[in-house]
């Protein structure tokens, strides 16, 4: 009897020394967004270029994605001095081009046509799943450890590299 307590006392003591495992890792973390915040397109003041994307040149303008965000619009009537005119907000955007002055890209997997005028940007009109293979959120863009997604927090629109405690989904 002294044996099972003397063996059992010894094994409270080990796993009370036991501490919870905390690895940190680089891996992703998704992000979250509503469908309205999704859907929702505006123009702008002027943003800072952070991940720059494919330009398009028009009527005098430079139009540049800001890969995920938006398109970055620019005056290059002078090109010794551009001048920065505005930045589309549009969530998702990657593809861009321009005929008669409407500017045609996509909001996430929709194609969305969009007239700008008068510091306004209008939806001319949108055409849904166009892109249905361009966006595929389920998991991250690389193979590795990740911050498993929650439902309860809206609909993943992309990822964010960054470290991570614990994560508990791989691929």
């Amino acid at each position: 009897m002294k044996n099972v307590l003397h063996c059992l006392a010894i094994i409270l003591l080990l796993t009370s020394c036991w501490k919870e495992k905390h690895e940190e890792v680089l891996g992703y973390a998704p992000v979250y967004g509503s469908d309205t915040e999704l859907k929702s397109i505006l123009l702008t003041a002027a943003q800072p270029i952070e991940s720059g994307g494919k330009i398009y040149v028009y009527d005098k303008m430079l139009y540049q994605v800001e890969t995920g965000k938006g398109i970055h619009i620019t005056d290059i009537s002078n090109p010794a001095s551009p001048e920065k005119k505005g930045f589309l907000k549009v969530p998702g955007a990657q593809e861009l081009a321009i005929k008669d002055k409407l500017v045609f890209t996509n909001n996430m997997k929709d194609l969305v046509i969009v007239k700008i005028e008068n510091n306004t940007a209008t939806i001319v009109r949108r055409l849904p799943d166009t892109f249905k293979n361009l966006f595929n959120h389920s998991v991250p863009p690389e193979r590795g450890k990740f911050e498993c997604p929650d439902p309860t927090k809206g609909a993943v629109i992309g990822w964010q590299k960054k470290k991570l405690l614990n994560p508990a989904c791989s691929y």
